[in-house]
């Protein structure tokens, strides 16, 4: 008997932690103002620097924000719905013609903040500077 309320009792809390991890209702709290400010204030930080690559970057600003997202591109992309690259949406590119290689984050002004390898450190830059856009993604 103690072993099938084990069992049952791991079965509740599972999935009260599933759950409480869903995209739509963590993130829903959420602006795109405040994913850009967010995002903003890592401006100028190393590339790389404590896992900041890009999707370690958008992670970052979404966990700082109280938003669990996974760490990598592909995943990401697939994390939310389809949108057409509003203040903090996430924004996907094919840099090398292989699949989605960069994400970065929308400011809603045409430009994107994102861990840059190219300029080694956290920047905002025109999307159109950035080979290969793929779509974007609203987390919220």
């Amino acid at each position: 008997m103690r072993k099938i309320f084990v069992a049952l009792f791991s079965c509740a809390v599972l999935s009260a932690v599933l759950v409480a991890n869903t995209p739509s209702e963590a993130s829903a709290q959420v602006s795109g103002e405040a994913v850009v400010a967010e995002a903003q204030s890592y401006i100028g930080t190393p590339y790389g620097a404590g896992g900041l690559d890009c999707s370690g970057f958008t992670s970052a600003v979404y966990a700082d924000l109280g938003v669990s997202l996974p760490d990598d591109p592909v995943a990401q992309y697939s994390y939310g719905a389809p949108s057409e690259a509003a203040a903090g949406d996430l924004v996907f590119f094919d840099e090398a013609g292989y699949g989605i290689s960069h994400v970065g984050i929308a400011t809603g002004y045409g430009t994107i903040i994102h861990s840059s390898t190219y300029y080694g450190t956290i920047t905002e830059t025109p999307i159109s500077q950035v080979p290969g856009y793929v779509g974007a993604v609203d987390v919220s």
